[in-house]
């Protein structure tokens, strides 16, 4: 065999190689779950509390996958990180490679169950991420029909009581049936980037209706009252969407969802003189006649999906309020 021969073999043998490589050089499903849930949060210590691991164990994940890319991922400035920009690039292809996992294994699984399953929502929980959720579900369970609802954790409450409704995503303080824990929502006090009511007597505020069940609404007013501070209720609706426009027009300070908050709205806390709002524990109830195949997947689907809060951490990554 003579050098032309020997070298081209051996150009074939090194190009095997580097095929061979590329090949086995695939992405960890894991490594990238954790690399989205630690973007999404900006922080490892919140990440490991959502994936139940351990921070170091997160952080030995991404040092592994920067080494597989040969490239930084975050930049770390003390407790928090962000994306660098090979980060952002790497952030949209690991979201789409996840979506796709999980609509591989969730289609296979769906695929049979039939029947209409009717939700209850809270109107804090009932835009974007959640609407997007729920398509996604049905793109995997064609022959499941979702009937949404949308109302206060009270009604809602009631009608799961009634089995009215299948399932209910509500806050479970007026409920003392059964619920799957999802998250704690925590609620604020905000107004207008425009307006500044520092100085107003009474304080003008915005709140829900005296007479509707809100505990929280009932603790908060109190708590002014119990502080010395006079105050008005110059609007009260139970809509978020409502409560959000006088918000943003300035008609006074309102309380609301942390997640409910805008980018033309100032967050203010206990150091502006104001009383700590209250937090409200979300769960997943399933009316007791809900016993059908799709009443069930879908009851599964949710769980998976909103007790790690996957859509708020969507949502944590848009522009939010500024703080006061």
């Amino acid at each position: 065999m003579g050098p032309t021969n020997i070298r081209f073999i051996d150009s074939i043998n090194r190009f095997h190689n580097v095929c061979l490589y590329h090949m086995l050089e695939t992405l960890s499903i894991e490594q990238l779950r954790t690399f989205v849930t630690i973007a999404e949060t900006g922080s490892y210590t919140e990440a490991a509390a959502r994936l139940y691991r351990s921070q170091p164990a997160l952080s030995v994940q991404i040092k592994r996958l920067e080494e597989q890319l040969d490239t930084r991922l975050f930049d770390r400035s003390g407790r928090t990180s962000t994306l660098t920009e090979t980060g952002k690039v790497l952030h949209g292809y690991a979201v789409r490679i996840l979506e796709l996992n999980e609509e591989a294994l969730a289609r296979l699984s769906l695929t049979e169950a039939e029947g209409t399953v009717r939700v209850g929502v809270l109107e804090e929980v009932a835009h974007g991420s959640l609407v997007r959720l729920l398509t996604r579900f049905g793109r995997l369970a064609t022959g499941i029909r979702i009937e949404l609802e949308v109302s206060t954790s009270w009604e809602l409450a009631r009608r799961i009581k009634s089995n009215d409704l299948c399932l209910a995503i509500a806050n479970t303080a007026y409920s003392e049936l059964p619920a799957t824990p999802l998250w704690e929502e925590a609620y604020v006090w905000a107004r207008s980037a425009e307006s500044d009511f520092s100085d107003a007597v009474p304080l003008p505020v915005i709140i829900d209706p005296s007479d509707s069940p809100c505990v929280g609404c009932r603790s908060a007013m109190q708590a002014l009252a119990d502080q010395g501070v006079a105050t008005e209720v110059v609007f009260s609706s139970s809509s978020l969407l409502a409560t959000q426009a006088a918000i943003r027009a300035g008609l006074g300070l309102g309380m609301i969802a942390e997640s409910a908050t805008t980018s033309d709205m100032v967050v203010l806390g206990t150091e502006a003189g104001l009383p700590e709002p209250f937090s409200a524990h979300i769960g997943l109830y399933r009316g007791s006649d809900a016993r059908g195949e799709a009443a069930a997947s879908l009851h599964e689907f949710l769980i998976n999906h909103l007790q790690h809060r996957e859509f708020a951490g969507a949502a944590a990554m848009s522009s939010g309020p500024t703080t006061g």
